[in-house]
């Protein structure tokens, strides 16, 4: 999701020169079970990286246990990820030599750094375009304002044309001004990457424009960690900032269901092996919940969200679950 960090590739080369001439010769494997699983890291429980079918040739670069650390192949953007594959899955084809593996690697790094300087090129294009049409609205605007007392003295407005005052709207009668608070834990599934985020939290403030419509602002954070015998390998997390209607339905049986549509930004941030990147795109989250009452003004409100998410050049979607407390302030005019 994030764009790779221009320090990647720095660091993959530290690590070939850093691999002594004598380095332990590892082989280069073949899928021979049906499919097998490469995961995150050597455990059953473990998240999944991607399923190979059978006759995949994959490149060991270190073995744990009953576990090889290997290289996939390319994806349909030239990267490669790493992951590790059971060694029942797999056989023994031919040895090959770790140092080649990373070098691959660091190619596969270097690639991806030259496409995305090139989007950020288009992007720093697109954005000076955009900033030069605001420039020629500005000064479009300050014509307009400069003109308009001049144009007003050239002549006498007939009486019949003299301003009319047009009374103040009253607010609705019936429109109660609360405010909705509400702050809980929130658990977001990344469906894109096969990533989950446990550890997040979810803040929203909504104010009622009329019996049923609210307007909402939303501040949401998820995060994780992969870690490997005590050291840490890649983390990331992800912050949005949205806001947007919700309508809500009259409660059936103490219980008040609601739905909402949420447009914002989304701002991703990601640790790989000590390098750091982030990035920030448009997200949209459309979304539906109920609230359940404990105690007046205070009740429990579960909800669920799809969250997409347009960065880096691509789109991306997750699914959110949220639990917390809701309460209410405010009170009829």
């Amino acid at each position: 999701m994030p764009r790779v960090n221009r320090a990647a590739p720095i660091v993959l080369n530290l690590l070939l020169v850093a691999v002594p001439a004598t380095a332990q010769t590892l082989p280069t494997l073949k899928v021979v079970s049906d499919s097998a699983t490469v995961r995150v890291r050597p455990a059953l429980l473990s998240e999944t990286v991607k399923k190979v079918d059978a006759g995949t040739m994959l490149e060991a670069i270190d073995r744990e246990d009953d576990w090889y650390w290997v290289i996939l192949t390319p994806d349909e953007h030239g990267t490669r990820y790493p992951g590790w594959v059971r060694a029942d899955d797999v056989e023994i084809v031919a040895a090959g030599d770790s140092r080649a593996v990373l070098r691959h690697f660091a190619e596969a790094v270097e690639q991806a750094k030259a496409r995305l300087d090139a989007q950020a090129a288009e992007d720093a294009a697109r954005l000076e375009r955009a900033r030069q049409k605001v420039e020629e609205a500005r000064q479009a605007y300050e014509a307009v304002v400069k003109n308009g007392p001049a144009a007003a003295q050239s002549g006498a407005a007939p009486a019949q044309n003299a301003p009319v005052r047009i009374p103040a709207a009253k607010p609705h009668a019936d429109v109660p001004h609360e405010r909705e608070w509400f702050a809980g834990y929130s658990f977001y599934d990344d469906q894109t990457n096969g990533l989950s985020y446990g550890g997040g939290w979810l803040f929203s403030a909504a104010r009622q424009m009329t019996p049923r419509i609210d307007l909402v602002g939303s501040i949401s954070g998820s995060s994780r960690s992969d870690d490997l015998r005590g050291i840490n390998l890649a983390s990331s997390s992800i912050y949005t900032f949205a806001g947007g209607p919700k309508y809500t339905w009259p409660a059936q049986n103490r219980v008040t269901p609601f739905a909402q549509v949420l447009v914002g930004i989304a701002s991703v941030h990601t640790t790989t092996l000590g390098v750091s990147d982030s990035s920030a795109g448009f997200a949209l989250q459309p979304g539906f919940g109920v609230d359940l009452p404990i105690r007046k003004p205070v009740a429990l409100r579960v909800g669920f969200d799809v969250e997409t998410i347009h960065a880096s050049g691509g789109w991306f979607t997750g699914f959110r679950i949220n639990m917390g407390v809701m309460f209410v302030t405010g009170a009829a005019k």
